[in-house]
């Protein structure tokens, strides 16, 4: 918190310094070039002109904090708020949304194999990511299913300009990780062939007192990425292919009758998307994806002889019964229109997508799921500075019909550094085939507990409406300021959740109500070229049906608040950073599997601080990476029931760490 109000009190101490003082413009300033952005576009698009806000996570900021997957990166995110589970991974709420309505994208394909509504975040590496695109909210017309709660879309390297180039990088964090990756591209005539391939492995680590209980569990994978591309004029072919196996030991403790078990969870994902992008006339452009993505995870479980530590395979419960299979194919197409003189620009399309899955526990061995959408969408310009954009999207789905989502985003450019944003929208998300079909087994102990699908779920509905205003301004070439002051609601029926528990069973149904509200504000000021400073907080509330089960008709709110504080001395080619979140304290539920009641909980506030110190040698060949992560040294986060007694502990960090990231480009 200190480091907060002083990098806070440092940012309008400047700023008052710089609205006190007369300020000469000058004529000659060069107009800062805004990132190009892809997601929920018409056609490539500056941030600045997009009507839709996206947030930006640059590769400087994933170098930097030499992030290993998804997780480390998002975890200082404002209103990004992140859980881990010991077998299901790292999972994410956005705006107070999370699980199964937050679609995660490469290059807008969708990430499949979720686990109780969770894409395990720390399964996704970032080695051939070149940024990260966010949007808050739902973006059901362009995405469809899952995309209730907001979108995040890794974009991949794509661009070449060398015949020859590669990058080999070494990262070894004192938590007992290490991860090594190569990449070589060769470009020749209007062809690019890219290929990486890489090494993750954490050892595991104990935040409690027990010898056998690793809550983080130890990590093996392995991953390799294929991509050759072809130019055609203005147009790109390009085919990728992903590689992915993770293995996952879970390390058993003895249950009262001092048996143990230790399992080991396999994942392999294979992923081939073949897209052809680019200018098809002077103002159209075409978005063209086929996809294929398998997706399988089964498990060996193995019983421990307590005295002399052996291990023999289990007979009950072999892989050929656990295993779990998803594929997905799709094909997804989009024209747009976009011209900056135009006063109509337009978009349309279509998606279908064929989801299957196989295993003992799905229902019938075998279950799939198609669905086909058509989508369209334009962009009007009322006057200069005010431009309406209605969209809808039509889908029929093999398993409930027809589906309708509107939507009607807004901007108005008050002037060149006053723009308003406001969207309304309406989001629908069909049950997935885990939810409507897949029994999932998991013991604990003497007990084993059974979550099952249920065939009569309803579609899930949403009302959603977001404002955001944007201030920004500079001063000559150098020196600049933006203030962001956003607000959002989220109101969605026959939400999709667990049941409670009976007979250790549970399944999924249909909650009424589920409410979110809540609103942020992010200030960055670069009150000189070297120097960025960011602070940000935010306040989400949220509202269920348990809310009325405690006789409760108040959401539950908990702040935010992050700051970001970068130095880059650009001569000596040397980078101080900063991030900071402090997340606080929040309140919500659970159910207490012994008496199965269900109880108000509240998590413990808790701090995050990162620190890195980046530094290039000879033209940016060599460069180097140190830090610390976590450095006020948090681990888990304790909770306590409503009479204040300790009920659980909530697994969000490991403890602090030091890290040292190595690289050679050539």
């Amino acid at each position: 918190m200190r480091l907060f109000f002083i990098s806070l009190g440092i940012l309008f101490a400047s700023v008052t310094q710089l609205f006190g003082q007369e300020k000469v413009q000058d004529s000659t300033k060069v107009e800062k070039l805004d990132e190009v952005i892809i997601t929920a576009q018409y056609s490539p698009q500056t941030e600045k002109n997009a009507v839709y806000k996206v947030n930006i996570i640059s590769s400087e900021t994933i170098k930097q904090k030499a992030a290993s997957n998804l997780r480390e990166i998002l975890q200082q995110e404002l209103n990004i708020n992140l859980e881990q589970n010991s077998v299901f991974g790292s999972s994410i709420e956005i705006q107070g949304v999370s699980k199964e309505n937050v679609k995660i994208l490469i290059d807008g394909t969708p990430i499949i194999g979720r686990l109780n509504g969770v894409i395990d975040l720390n399964q996704i590496n970032l080695n051939t990511i070149e940024k990260i695109e966010i949007i808050e909210g739902p973006v059901s017309v362009f995405y469809g299913t899952d995309a209730m709660g907001g979108v995040i879309n890794l974009i991949t390297k794509k661009e070449q300009n060398e015949t020859l180039s590669g990058n080999v990088s070494a990262l070894y964090e004192s938590i007992d990780a290490t991860k090594v990756d190569a990449t070589v591209g060769y470009k020749f005539d209007k062809n690019t062939i890219r290929i990486n391939g890489g090494y993750y492995h954490f050892n595991g680590h104990s935040t409690n007192d027990s010898p056998r209980n690793l809550n983080w569990e130890e990590r093996q994978q392995y991953f390799g990425d294929f991509m050759v591309s072809r130019e055609f004029k203005d147009l790109t072919l390009r085919y990728n292919a992903n590689l992915s196996n993770e293995k996952l030991l879970s390390i058993g403790e003895p249950d009262r009758f001092g048996r143990i078990q230790d399992i080991d969870y396999y994942t392999r994902r294979i992923n081939n998307t073949l897209s052809l992008q680019g200018k098809v006339s002077e103002t159209l452009f075409l978005d063209a994806t086929g996809s294929y993505l398998d997706y399988r995870r089964y498990h060996d479980t193995f019983n421990v002889d307590p005295e002399t530590s052996e291990s023999t395979l289990s007979l009950t419960d072999p892989k050929e019964t656990n295993t779990v299979k998803y594929r997905y194919a799709g094909i997804k197409s989009q024209l747009g229109k976009s011209n900056a003189s135009s006063k109509l620009n337009y978009a349309g399309g279509f998606d279908f997508n064929s989801e299957t899955s196989q295993g003992e526990r799905i229902l019938n061995l075998k279950q799939s799921i198609e669905t086909v959408a058509l989508f369209g969408s334009f962009n009007y310009k009322i006057t200069e500075g005010f431009e309406i954009q209605p969209a809808a999207r039509y889908t029929w789905n093999s398993s409930y019909g027809n589906l309708f989502s509107p939507a009607v985003n807004s901007k108005i450019n008050i002037n060149e550094n006053n723009t308003i944003r406001l969207s309304y929208a309406r989001g629908f998300r069909a049950p997935s085939l885990k939810e409507l079909f897949l029994d999932f087994h998991i013991s604990a102990g003497p007990n084993t507990f059974i979550i099952s699908g249920n065939e009569d779920l309803e579609v899930e509905e949403s009302h959603s409406a977001n404002l955001h205003y944007t201030f920004r301004k500079n001063w000559g070439t150098e020196s600049s300021i933006k203030i962001e002051p956003s607000a959002f609601y989220n109101d969605i029926t026959n939400l999709i959740a667990l049941s409670e528990m009976v007979n250790f069973k549970r399944n999924y149904i249909n909650i009424d109500t589920f409410k979110s509200l809540g609103g942020k504000l992010d200030v960055t000021y670069q009150p000189i070229k070297p120097l960025s400073i960011k602070a940000g907080f935010s306040y989400v509330g949220r509202y269920n049906k348990f809310n009325e089960d405690f006789e409760s008709d108040e959401f539950l709110y908990a702040p935010e608040i992050s700051s970001n504080i970068n130095y880059n001395i650009e001569k000596a080619a040397l980078n101080f950073s900063l991030y900071y979140k402090y997340s606080g304290e929040r309140t919500g539920y659970f159910i207490d599997e012994d008496t199965n009641e269900l109880n108000e909980t509240t998590r413990d506030s808790f701090n995050n601080l990162d620190a890195t110190i980046s530094k290039s040698f000879l033209n940016n060949m060599f460069s180097a990476s140190v830090g610390v992560k976590n450095i006020l040294d948090v681990e888990d986060v304790e909770t306590t029931n409503e009479i204040g007694e300790a009920h659980s502990r909530d697994m969000q960090l490991w403890g602090r760490s030091f890290f040292i990231r190595t690289s050679f480009n050539f």
